[in-house]
C-alpha cells in the first residue's frame, strides 16, 4: 500500500498532461479544508446500513434495494432517497450489506464488522472492492477486455490520476475524456509514477487501462467514482467541475486517515415516546430502532418514536423481545413507555394460501383484519374476495406476499391444488 508522499516529482509526460487541461483550484470550492472526515464513518452513511438490516427494506434481483420500500421510510426519515440510493448500491457492491434469500431483506456482509467498528485497513480493502464492483456493474461487455474490473487495477489508475491532478479540479463535462487521456500516456510514465507511489506489479494493467475508457466505460468509471464517495462535483461560474475527494486520497494511500473524533453514543428514552440514539452506538442496539420505532430524525443522534401502530407493523416472533432489550440498557424505562410495551398486541396466526388461485384463507378474523390493515400487506389485496378470504391482486408476486407475511410472524400453509 503506498505511502503519503508530499515531494512527488511528476514525470515528465504526465506532468506535460496536466498542465495542458483546464483546471481551477479546489480551494475554489472548499476554501481552506480543516482535517478530513474519517472515510465512511458519517452518521447518514450508518443510518442507511442500519435501515437496510432492519428488515423494512427488500432487495431487487440485482441485490440492490427496492426503491419502493427506500421511498418510503426515506419519506418517513425525511431522508434524501437519491443519497439512499447510491450509499445502499456502495454498501451492497462493498460486501457491508448483502442480501438475506431467506428473509427477502439484508444482512451483514463480510465487511459489516470493519465498517461498524472503524477498522481501517479492512476498511480500505472493503472500499475498493466496492468502487472496482461498481465499475463491474455499469461497463458493458466488450470483446478485448479479457478480464473483469477486480483484476483491472483501475482503483490504481486512480490513484494515480489523483496523485497527478492534486489540489485541482477538472472540467466535468471532459472528466472522461481526460481520464481517457490519461490512461493513454507513456505506460513506462506511468508505472514510474506506481512505484514512487508504493504501487508496483501494474506492468501490465498499465497498458490496457484505456481499453476500459471506452464512452460507456467512462460513464461507468464516473459512476463508480460519486457512488464510492471518491469524487464530488461543483459549480463555479456556471460550469461544474470535478475533483476527487479526500475519502479517495485516503482509501488510496495518498493521505494519511485522520485520527477517529469522539464517538456519539448518547442512548436515551424519554417519557414522551422519544428515542435517542448516538449514531456511534452499535448496530445491534440501532439496528432494532430502526425496525421498531417511526424515524424522526438523521443526525449525529437519531431520533426515534415509539408508536402503537408501528410496533404492530414491525413484530414478529423472532424479533418482539429485542427492542424491549435494547430499551432497557438505557435504564429504567418511563412508566407511559412500559405501558405502551405491555399493550403491544403480537402478530401471528395461520394463513392457509392456494397458490393456484391467489386465495388467502386466514384462520381467524383479528388475522383477517390484521392483514387488510396492515401498510406492507394490504397493498397486494384485490377487492371482491370472498367472505372470510384475501385475495391477492392479479400482477402481485405471491411469493413476496408469502414472504413479507412469514417475517411478520404469521405461519404459512402452502394449500395442493
Amino acid at each position: 500500500m503506498p505511502k503519503p508522499n508530499p515531494k512527488l516529482i511528476l514525470p515528465g509526460s504526465i506532468r506535460d498532461f496536466v498542465a495542458r487541461q483546464a483546471t481551477l483550484p479546489v480551494e475554489t470550492f472548499l476554501g481552506n479544508r480543516e482535517t478530513p472526515d474519517c472515510p465512511y464513518g458519517q452518521y447518514w452513511l450508518r443510518a442507511v446500513a442500519a435501515m437496510l438490516l432492519s428488515g423494512r427494506i427488500a432487495p431487487k434481483a440485482d441485490d440492490f434495494p427496492n426503491m419502493t420500500d427506500v421511498n418510503r421510510i426515506c419519506k418517513e426519515a425525511n431522508f434524501d432517497q437519491y443519497l439512499f440510493e447510491t450509499t445502499s448500491q456502495f454498501l451492497v457492491a462493498a460486501e457491508i450489506i448483502r442480501p438475506n434469500e431467506q428473509e427477502s431483506g439484508y444482512k451483514p456482509g463480510k465487511y459489516s464488522k470493519a465498517y461498524w467498528n472503524h477498522e481501517f485497513e479492512r476498511l480500505r480493502e472493503a472500499a475498493r472492492h466496492g468502487f472496482l464492483e461498481l465499475v463491474q456493474r455499469s461497463t458493458p461487455v466488450r470483446v478485448w477486455r479479457v478480464t473483469f474490473a477486480f483484476h483491472s487495477s483501475l482503483d490504481s489508475l486512480v490513484a494515480l490520476f489523483a496523485a497527478a491532478f492534486e489540489g485541482l479540479a477538472i472540467p466535468n463535462e471532459q472528466a472522461g475524456r481526460i481520464f481517457l487521456g490519461f490512461s493513454k500516456l507513456p505506460s513506462a510514465d506511468l508505472i514510474d509514477l506506481g512505484k514512487r507511489l508504493g504501487f508496483k506489479d501494474l506492468e501490465y494493467e498499465a497498458a490496457s487501462w484505456d481499453g476500459w475508457l471506452d464512452e460507456p466505460g467512462q460513464k461507468a468509471l464516473l459512476a463508480a467514482l460519486y457512488g464510492s464517495d471518491w469524487a464530488y462535483t461543483a459549480d463555479h461560474r456556471k460550469q461544474e467541475w470535478m475533483f476527487l475527494s479526500d475519502t479517495a486520497r485516503i482509501i488510496l494511500g495518498l493521505l494519511a486517515p485522520p485520527e477517529l473524533p469522539p464517538p456519539v453514543l448518547d442512548f436515551k428514552v424519554l417519557p414522551n415516546f422519544c428515542v435517542l440514539a448516538g449514531a456511534d452506538l452499535p448496530h445491534e442496539k440501532l439496528v432494532p430502532l430502526f425496525r421498531h420505532c417511526k424515524i424522526k430524525r438523521i443526525d449525529r443522534v437519531f431520533e426515534f418514536e415509539l408508536n402503537k401502530r408501528q410496533l404492530v407493523e414491525t413484530s414478529s416472533r423472532s424479533s418482539a423481545s429485542k427492542l424491549e432489550k435494547v430499551l432497557e440498557e438505557s435504564g429504567p424505562l418511563p412508566a407511559t413507555v412500559e405501558s405502551l410495551l405491555s399493550q403491544r398486541p403480537r402478530v401471528g396466526g395461520e394463513i392457509r394460501i392456494r397458490g393456484c388461485s391467489a386465495i388467502v384463507q386466514p384462520e381467524s378474523a383479528e388475522v383477517l383484519d390484521a392483514i387488510r390493515q396492515h401498510s406492507h400487506l394490504k397493498g397486494y389485496l384485490a377487492t371482491g374476495a370472498p367472505k372470510g378470504y384475501l385475495l391477492i391482486k392479479q400482477g402481485s408476486n405471491p411469493n413476496n406476499f408469502v414472504n413479507r407475511c412469514e417475517q411478520l410472524g404469521f405461519r404459512i400453509n402452502i394449500l395442493q391444488s
